[in-house]
């Protein structure tokens, strides 16, 4: 079985947790649903289509932290506007509107992700027994079109696309530690004699339609470390070796 890996590089990130207040609180990087709702948007797929196509028994994701990243919470500007509101029917009235103070603003604390130094990057590890669904990524990513931009949580927050290339699944080399983020079932593996600083994140795992309904029908905790160093395990059974890198499928 063969891997896809490509990057995900931006300056800023907003992955909104499920369980956040009116204050937008982010992971610091992509949970499962994110990187294949990013897979789908490259493929064309329209929302809400694609969870049996890319869900956990179809295909594999992992994804790594590759450059360190800190989270700061930011007041964001939001102007409350309605189709029907006779201010907003052309840009005249929009404008005349601000400048009369009748368009009602309001103040929201957003969370974002940025990098520590350069720019975001996060590693996106793909695999799958559907072949067509495999080659379709594989010739996407070779040739650098998507079907919808690409983005790190909003569609303001644009992505750049790194195709790193097709490697093979090799046994792991266990005097190296994890270069991925760690599901919850390898916590009780993770070498805690080293000097690490680990954070762990809950995160949604998977989705299903229910009617024209998107349903949470698993969640999961994931650990990774703050300044993207490796995490070395005491036991390396479960571990894939890619491209010289320890990893972990989520």
């Amino acid at each position: 079985m063969r891997v896809l890996v490509f990057d995900l590089t931006g300056y800023m990130a907003h992955f909104r947790t499920f369980y956040t207040n009116s204050s937008s609180v982010s992971y610091g990087f992509p949970p499962r649903t994110a990187i294949i709702g990013i897979i789908a948007g490259i493929l064309g797929y329209e929302r809400d289509t694609y969870y049996e196509v890319l869900s956990p028994e179809n295909c594999k994701v992992s994804v790594a932290v590759i450059n360190p990243v800190r989270k700061f919470l930011q007041t964001v500007n939001y102007v409350r506007t309605k189709p029907d509101d006779d201010n907003f029917k052309n840009l005249r009235n929009a404008l005349r509107a601000y400048l009369e103070r009748k368009i009602n603003t309001y103040q929201v604390g957003i969370e974002f992700a940025v990098p520590l130094t350069d720019k975001l990057r996060y590693r996106v590890y793909f695999t799958s027994e559907d072949n067509k669904l495999y080659e379709s990524l594989k010739k996407r990513l070779e040739n650098g079109k998507t079907h919808y931009p690409v983005y790190l949580g909003l569609t303001e927050l644009l992505a750049d696309l790194e195709y790193v290339g097709e490697f093979p699944i090799e046994k792991p080399i266990e005097n190296r530690g994890i270069r991925s983020v760690i599901p919850e079932e390898f916590f009780e593996k993770i070498d805690f004699s080293q000097s690490l600083s680990l954070l762990v994140e809950r995160m949604p795992y998977h989705f299903k339609l229910e009617g024209n309904l998107r349903k949470l029908v698993k969640i999961k905790k994931f650990i990774y470390e703050r300044v993207s160093r490796e995490i070395p395990l005491t036991d390396y059974r479960g571990v894939v070796y890619i491209r010289g890198e320890n990893i972990i499928w989520m």
